[in-house]
C-alpha cells in the first residue's frame, strides 16, 4: 500500500494546483487602479431626458459606465449602462434648464475613475406638455378631461374637488394613463356648482401646476331596464343551456346566478346581441358590463374566464330592420377589457377579483348621437373563442 502514497500524493498536488487558477478567463481584476475615462461624449436633449453616448475607455476589467445627477426636484439619481453599451440615458427632468451630469467608468473592483462633466439641457417634459394640453370640462354625471401624451408617457392625472365650497379639497379616484390622446370623464356627481383641480404627475414624482375650474356637472340617469326588450335579428347569435337575452336586464345582483346570458358556445363566429332602450332614442353616457363569476385552477373567483368579454364592439342604430344588415348599423365603441394583474387564464389577483366584481365600465364618445337600439358583436371572449356570457348590464344616459 505505501508504494501508492507518493503517486497519490503527487496526483492531489496536480488537482490543487490546477484549481489555483479558476476564474472566467479574460476578466482581470485590479482592486488597486481605477479605470479611464469616457471619451468623445454626446447629448442629444430629449423631452424631460438626455441621450448621452460616449466611447468606452479601453480597460479589460470595465464592468460598467454611471451617470449621476440630480432632477429638478433635488433628488440625487445613479444610472448604469453596461460596458458593452456606448450610451446612457438620463430621465425625469421636468424643466427646460441646463443640468450636469456626472459620468464615471467603474470597474470589477468597483473602482470608479475621475468623473466627466457634461451639460444637457432637456426639453420640455412629457408631464408639463400633458398640463398645457389639458382641457376640462362639464359632462353628465361628472367632468370630462382631454389632453395630447404625444410620448405615450406614463402619467397620472390627480383630480380633486372642493364639495363644500370652505376651502378643503378631496381626492377624486387618479386618473392612470399612457395614451397619446387623452380622453377620459369622472362620473356619479350630482348636478351641482362644484370647485375642481387638477394636476399631473410622472414616476419621478414631478407634479404639475393645479388646473381650476368651477363646474356644473349634468344631470345623469340610470336607465329603466324594466323598458328594455329583445329585438331579434336572423344573424344574432343563438344561445346555449336554454337562455335568454333579457336575463341580462332583470336586476339580479348575484354574479353567480344561473341562468344567465350564454351564447352558443360552438359558435366559429363572433357573438351579436341586439335589444332595445325603451321607446325613443337615449343619449348615452356609460354603461357597465358584469359578467359570470367563475373559478381559476386554484379555485379562486375569477370574472377573466370562460365567456367573460375581452375585446367587442358596441353598435347603435334607429331604425333597423330584424334582417341585421350591418349597413344599418354605426359602431359606437370597441372595449376592450383589461386585466389588472396581467396573468395568464387560470390565474388572478384579490386586484382582478375586485376589479370584476366592480364591472367592467365604458364611456360613449360625447358626441355619439341618441340611439334606440344597441348591438354588441363579441370579438374576442378571455377563452380566446367568441361566445359571450353576461350576467347584467347597467346603463346610463343624460335627457340633452
Amino acid at each position: 500500500m505505501n508504494k501508492y502514497i507518493p503517486i497519490i500524493l503527487m496526483l492531489g498536488t496536480l488537482i490543487i494546483t490546477g484549481c489555483k487558477k479558476d476564474g472566467a478567463p479574460g476578466l482581470i481584476e485590479d482592486g488597486t487602479t481605477p479605470p479611464g475615462k469616457v471619451s468623445n461624449v454626446k447629448v442629444t436633449n430629449k423631452n424631460g431626458a438626455a441621450s448621452i453616448t460616449y466611447t468606452p475607455p479601453s480597460d479589460p476589467d470595465l464592468l460598467y459606465i454611471k451617470a449621476v445627477y440630480s432632477l429638478t426636484s433635488g433628488k440625487e439619481v445613479t444610472v448604469k449602462s453596461s460596458y458593452y453599451s456606448n450610451q446612457i440615458d438620463v430621465q425625469g427632468f421636468n424643466d427646460t434648464l441646463v443640468h450636469e451630469v456626472k459620468l464615471y467608468s467603474v470597474n470589477r473592483s468597483e473602482l470608479a475613475s475621475d468623473p466627466v462633466t457634461v451639460d444637457i439641457q432637456p426639453l420640455v417634459s412629457p408631464v408639463q406638455i400633458a398640463y398645457r394640453n389639458m382641457a376640462v370640462t362639464a359632462t353628465a354625471g361628472g367632468v370630462h378631461i382631454t389632453s395630447l401624451n404625444p410620448l405615450r408617457s406614463d402619467l397620472v392625472i390627480v383630480p380633486l374637488v372642493d364639495s363644500l365650497n370652505d376651502g378643503k379639497w378631496e381626492g377624486l379616484n387618479n386618473i392612470y394613463t399612457a395614451d397619446s390622446a387623452i380622453s377620459v370623464s369622472i362620473r356619479g356627481m350630482p348636478s351641482v356648482e362644484r370647485k375642481f383641480g387638477f394636476y399631473i404627475r410622472d414616476r419621478w414624482a414631478n407634479a404639475t401646476d393645479t388646473l381650476f375650474a368651477t363646474l356644473t356637472p349634468k344631470q345623469e340617469i340610470l336607465l329603466d331596464k324594466s323598458k328594455f326588450f329583445v329585438f331579434q335579428c336572423d344573424n344574432d347569435s343563438k344561445f346555449s343551456y336554454q337562455t335568454h337575452l333579457d336575463l341580462m336586464w332583470n336586476n339580479n345582483p348575484n354574479l353567480q346566478q344561473w341562468p344567465c346570458v350564454n351564447t352558443d358556445i360552438s359558435s366559429s363566429t363572433p357573438a351579436v346581441i341586439t335589444w332595445g332602450l325603451g321607446d325613443e332614442p337615449v343619449k348615452l353616457t356609460r354603461f357597465t358590463l358584469y359578467t359570470r363569476q367563475q373559478n381559476n385552477t386554484d379555485n379562486s373567483p375569477t370574472f377573466f374566464a370562460d365567456g367573460s368579454p375581452k375585446l367587442f364592439e358596441v353598435y347603435g342604430s334607429n331604425n333597423p330592420s330584424h334582417s341585421g344588415d350591418w349597413s344599418e348599423w354605426t359602431k359606437i365603441l370597441t372595449c376592450q377589457v383589461t386585466k389588472p394583474s396581467g396573468l395568464p387564464l387560470g390565474q388572478g389577483t384579490n386586484a382582478d377579483y375586485l376589479a370584476g366584481l366592480a364591472g367592467f365600465s365604458f364611456d360613449f364618445d360625447e358626441d355619439t348621437p341618441p340611439y334606440r337600439y344597441l348591438r354588441i358583436k363579441n370579438l374576442q371572449n378571455w377563452m380566446g373563442t367568441y361566445f359571450i356570457v353576461i350576467e347584467q348590464i347597467n346603463m346610463w344616459g343624460t335627457n340633452d
